[in-house]
């Protein structure tokens, strides 16, 4: 059981993938199952294949709903779901680049000599040209 919370990243896992906010983000379809799909730290095949089900399942419903002219469900749920999506996932994506930039930055030697040393263009870019040696 270890081993299965090591393996995601080293940087800590942000607000919205608290036990406490995820059980609201599941009612709210699709921001639970998206945020699950996407984790770096679920290796559950299980609650994988849950999440699919739930963004399956939930657009259909959604999609009937629209057509029989049901729109109670999809403005308590769906409106404030995708909402609550939208920020989520701008702020994962924000978080995410964040957290490997850090990582990226502490790692200082790598970076300072590939800024030192002068970089050859590959052969690809030096080939591109034409010959015009006629």
């Amino acid at each position: 059981m270890q081993e299965e919370e090591e393996q995601g990243p080293s940087y800590p896992k942000p607000w919205y993938y608290r036990p406490e906010f995820m059980l609201p983000m599941l009612i709210f379809w699709p921001s639970g199952s998206l945020l699950i799909i996407r984790s770096p730290w679920n290796s559950n095949v299980m609650l994988g294949g849950v999440a699919w089900a739930f963004i399956i399942v939930f657009g259909i419903l959604g999609v009937r709903w629209m057509v029989d002219g049901v729109y109670q469900p999809i403005m308590t749920f769906y409106v404030p779901g995708v909402l609550l999506t939208l920020i989520t996932q701008v702020q994962w994506a924000a978080y995410k680049k964040r957290m490997t930039e850090e990582e990226g930055s502490s790692e200082e030697e790598p970076v300072e000599l590939e800024a030192s040393s002068p970089r050859r263009p590959s052969a690809r870019r030096r080939r591109r040209n034409p010959r015009s040696r006629s």
